[in-house]
């Protein structure tokens, strides 16, 4: 076995493009299951949702990459909303329940034969990425680094972006866990009834 091979690839998948996606979603995760303690496994439908969204939107519509990503959160809160009003109420297993359900029923609908020439199927939905990268600095057919990570121009701006992102919203979780809000999310993981009797909105 190769162990500097080994060393290399690990640390290329540390820091590649599928690590910043997975540690976005893993943010929202453990607002919901880390600090509140609500089991969520629909994480991936939202996702789905978001990243759709804004693909749909892009190529089908003809709006731009701005406006992609304005619709695509608001799909995210449709859908939050239509999965929030039925389980406000729901704890533990049956909120796991409900939420893998929802990613399941993403996940069939976006990948069915039924709606291919909308979703594009298991392959997605490819080629709406142009106005991003046009945004990008970086010569697309150069490579950046030095052996064995390196880089085209546009894998390096999309990396610089996703990571960035990653620093920006573990910040804003770090700032909103220690506001009052924060602190009431915090104490629901820890006895929720006794939250309740304090007064506090433990729904909000």
């Amino acid at each position: 076995m190769d162990i500097i091979k080994v060393l290399e690839n690990t640390i290329s998948a540390l820091i590649g493009m599928d690590a910043a996606y997975f540690a976005l979603a893993a943010i929202g995760l453990n607002v919901q299951f880390g600090y509140t303690g609500l089991l969520n496994f629909g994480q991936a439908a939202f996702m789905a949702c978001g990243a759709y969204g804004l693909g749909m939107t892009s190529q089908y519509f003809g709006v731009g990459m701005w406006w992609g990503i304005v619709i695509g959160l608001i799909y995210v809160v449709v859908l939050g909303v239509l999965v929030g009003i039925p389980t406000l109420r729901l704890r533990a297993d049956y909120l796991a329940i409900v939420t893998i359900a929802t990613a399941e029923i993403v996940r069939l609908i976006v990948r069915s034969v039924r709606f291919k020439e909308y979703f594009g199927g298991s392959d997605g939905i490819n080629s709406f990425s142009t106005p991003f990268r046009d945004l990008s600095p970086f010569d697309p057919g150069h490579l950046y680094g030095i052996r064995p990570f390196q880089y085209s121009g546009y894998t390096l701006w999309t990396m610089i972006v996703a990571w960035a992102l990653v620093g920006i919203f573990s910040g804003l979780v770090f700032l909103l866990m220690r506001s009052p809000w924060g602190r009431v999310v915090k104490a629901i993981r820890e006895d929720e009834d006794a939250v309740r009797s304090l007064g506090k909105n433990v729904y909000s």
